[in-house]
């Protein structure tokens, strides 16, 4: 599934606040560069206010730039790479949504997502937290993290059908992470995206 869908169909833990604390955002040029996903889809990585004129001015040096193509079209992301234990993360923010018009847009709210990353030389590996493991945990009184419950399509919110959106502060979303960092099923097995540096 490519990434548009799965930010489309909900499929992502989504939160109204970052993931990261400026104080811990990290710079590795390693990410810097063209990858290419087993399907395809295309991942241009620059570094934040690299070229004059090209960024707008809220996306620091310390952050990335991701430009994702895929045969749906494209999306842009301010993305900051942050670390909890020994564990890097991403933190993807939109950058330029894409509507059919000014009033869509005016009735969209952007938010953060996370995702585990692995970096090993001429490889990313990018793992999404499971929404569906998070609305479990709920479902099942695990978890008291401040959340929202939104409906999908048919407007209505049930205990069955509804996707979340976290409220938490980041301290609260990082403790959240933290206790669950080894929980197997908290990571999406099916939507890993696997990148290859594109060698020109």
């Amino acid at each position: 599934m490519s990434l548009i869908l799965l930010l489309l169909s909900g499929c992502l833990v989504k939160s109204l606040h970052p993931f990261y604390k400026e104080n811990q955002s990290l710079f590795k040029k390693e990410l810097i560069g063209t990858w290419i996903g087993k399907d395809s889809s295309k991942w241009n990585i620059v570094q934040g206010k690299k070229t004059t004129g090209l960024f707008k001015p809220d996306v620091p040096e310390n952050a990335y730039l991701i430009t994702y193509t895929d045969n749906k079209g494209s999306a842009v992301f301010k993305v900051h790479l942050f670390q909890l234990d020994n564990h890097l993360f991403l933190d993807f923010y939109p950058e330029d949504a894409v509507c059919s018009n000014d009033l869509m847009s005016m009735h969209l709210v952007p938010m953060h997502t996370v995702a585990r990353i692995e970096l090993t030389a001429g490889r990313i590996i990018i793992r999404w937290y499971n929404e569906e493991w998070l609305i479990g945990l709920f479902k099942q009184n695990k978890i008291r993290i401040p959340h929202e419950k939104i409906p999908y399509a048919s407007g209505k919110v049930n205990d069955v059908d509804f996707q979340v959106i976290l409220t938490a502060s980041t301290d609260e979303l990082q403790k959240f992470m933290l206790k669950y960092a080894n929980d197997p099923n908290a990571l999406k097995n099916d939507d890993t995206f696997v990148l290859s540096k594109c060698v020109r």
